[in-house]
């Protein structure tokens, strides 16, 4: 366990990993903050607050992950259908998944063809710290309901199996179409 705002904790956390298993295959870079405020109540410490965890740590864990990786490796960066959206409230949400978006893309031009880096975007996800949040948008979603945490679980899977080794660099959206619906707040 760590805190990914300590910049130590990702390279400990990659090199116990390492130490228990052997070696490492699949990094996925789920941690995050979110923080809903209007934009002109953000302070500087809410901003270093999310971008030290959401950009930061991805960043420093994916570059420990690639350091320890062999050929093949894969590494997944949890976003949110917000890299692509904004929506009021998040100031700060949305420009760090966008950030992770684009470190996404960078990484996975500068780390080819040994390892894979992709996003999975998720959308409105009935999580434990987000149901009611989530049953209030679900009817804007186009598939009518909420997601599942194990359908996107199931999206990563399938992003770091073989069948899916001609892929990097791309953000794949696990929305039920929201993000083609402008929905009010």
């Amino acid at each position: 366990m760590g805190d990914l705002a300590d910049p130590e904790a990702p390279r400990r956390l990659v090199e116990e990993t390492v130490a228990a298993f052997g070696r490492l295959d699949v990094l996925v870079n789920n941690a995050g903050l979110t923080l809903r405020k209007p934009a002109l109540e953000l302070t500087a410490e809410d901003f270093d607050s999310i971008f030290s965890v959401d950009v930061r740590g991805a960043f420093l864990a994916s570059q420990a992950a690639a350091r320890a990786m062999g050929e093949g490796g894969v590494i997944v960066n949890i976003t949110s259908v917000h890299e692509h959206v904004p929506r009021p409230g998040f100031a700060l949400y949305a420009p760090a998944k966008a950030a992770l978006g684009m470190l996404t893309r960078s990484l996975a031009l500068e780390l080819a063809p040994k390892i894979r880096v992709v996003a999975v975007a998720p959308g409105v996800i009935a999580t434990e710290r987000n149901r009611e949040d989530a049953e209030r948008l679900a009817p804007e979603v186009p598939l009518g309901r909420a997601g599942t945490p194990e359908e996107v679980a199931s999206a990563v899977a399938f992003l770091v199996s073989d069948e899916a080794r001609y892929v990097t660099g791309v953000s794949y959206l696990v929305d039920g179409g929201i993000v083609q619906q402008v929905f009010e707040d």
